[in-house]
């Protein structure tokens, strides 16, 4: 056994001086780079081979590493970071954001029409093309749009923009899939012209109809949605962690209705109990039950993530799995841990649940939040995100709001 470690220690050694030998894709010098361990060791230079980083030294020692090929960034003194991981993001909603258009930003009726031209031109014919935000309010003539903005923009793809969440406006081809006949002729939910033709613009019911037309699919293209995925790297966030339903569910019996498991890409589960999960807390028996009776009992070997409604109440159960099964590295954790009682801030640490935090989320301007620096005097693990699409993705807004709350820069960073 010892002669076999060895001989693996020698074969790590002999491939790790094969790839410092071998030129690297990309170099960064003269820069700042925070390796954030834990001596916070500051290097000059970064080496990328492939899509990792390949070594970090000497602005000398890694200009060694280049080679023809190599592309070479002079920093110029400036701080270079990881890429971020963002510990809550909605993959699918941040996707098709990127696959829709922004109308907020429109401020006339020829910007419109261009900024629906322009998406359609990159998506194939028969996708529906999806838009979101506008306000005529905002525009110059302040006029409410119609379908004929639209309709010669590719006829081919039904349109659906939504306003404000109460009105929308659509193309004559997405406009034919709502049974209009079937509504009153005189009611508000289908805008009509002085000849009574739909104008496109629709409320109410009429939205409800014809949201169900569009295929579920759409909303989970994920070679589109993976496709895109380069566009988080452009704000720094270089990994991130999503749930996605799987039909892996199950129900408990005699505790709580409609129990479901999500599936977390690191074989984590999250466990979603009850439909009134924001109005109803758990009770002490009830915990008993989810416990005794299986969810996180039988899968203790599992991560578990649950999203917080009352966060005593969850370190409760997820204590009493650790009592009953042994203190192991399962990576439990709480979503949106956010104005906890202080008395229930040292359970994290002292069980090592993790406490999933969104600084942005939840920032108040003017509000020194001291949780942020109780969990980490504790020795708490905090996992900062974002909550994508919930708010903008941009992982300095979560730093800014961590650091006006009372958390150094280098701790918001490392959280």
């Amino acid at each position: 056994m010892r002669l076999l470690s060895r001989s693996l220690a020698l074969v790590l050694i002999l491939c790790s001086q094969h790839l410092a030998q071998m030129p690297a894709d990309l170099i960064i010098v003269n820069a700042k780079v925070r390796t954030l361990d834990k001596n916070g060791r500051v290097a000059e230079a970064v080496a990328v081979s492939g899509n990792k980083i390949s070594a970090v030294g000497t602005t000398l020692a890694i200009s060694a590493m280049a080679g023809p090929n190599t592309r070479t960034i002079d920093a110029g003194g400036r701080i270079v970071l990881p890429g971020f991981n963002d510990s809550t993001f909605h993959f699918t909603a941040i996707g098709n954001i990127f696959l829709s258009v922004d109308l907020s930003k429109v401020r006339s009726p020829e910007e419109f029409s261009r900024e629906i031209e322009l998406i359609t031109k990159v998506m194939p014919p028969g996708r529906w093309i999806l838009g979101r935000g506008w306000n005529e309010q905002n525009w110059t003539p302040a006029t409410s749009p119609t379908k004929a903005l639209i309709d010669s923009i590719s006829p081919q793809n039904p349109k659906f923009t939504n306003a404000d969440g109460r009105s929308v406006l659509v193309n004559s081809v997405a406009l034919a899939m709502v049974p209009i006949r079937s509504l009153s002729a005189t009611a508000a939910d289908v805008e009509r012209d002085a000849q009574g033709e739909p104008t496109g613009i629709l409320r109410g019911r009429a939205i409800d109809v014809l949201s169900r037309k569009i295929p579920q699919p759409h909303v989970q293209q994920w070679p589109d949605l993976i496709r895109w995925h380069p566009n988080y790297g452009l704000s720094g966030v270089t990994r991130f962690r999503t749930s996605i339903r799987t039909n892996c569910g199950t129900s408990i019996a005699n505790s709580m209705p409609a129990v479901s498991l999500k599936h977390e890409s690191t074989t984590a589960y999250r466990c979603r109990v009850g439909a009134n999960w924001q109005t109803r807390a758990f009770r002490p028996h009830r915990a008993f039950l989810l416990v005794r009776t299986g969810c996180l009992k039988h899968y203790s070997g599992w991560g578990q993530i649950v999203r917080a409604a009352a966060n005593d109440e969850i370190l409760t159960i997820f204590e009493r799995v650790i009592a009953k099964n042994g203190l192991r590295d399962r990576r439990f954790r709480i979503e949106h841990v956010y104005r906890a009682r202080a008395v229930d801030l040292p359970r994290f640490a002292r069980s090592k649940i993790i406490a999933s935090m969104q600084p942005w989320l939840f920032y108040q301007p003017g509000r020194r939040d001291s949780e942020f620096r109780t969990l980490l005097a504790s020795g708490a693990q905090m996992a900062f995100g974002s909550d994508a699409s919930m708010t903008d993705l941009n992982p300095l807004l979560g730093i800014y709001a961590a650091v006006e709350s009372g958390l150094t820069v280098d701790q918001a960073v490392r959280a």
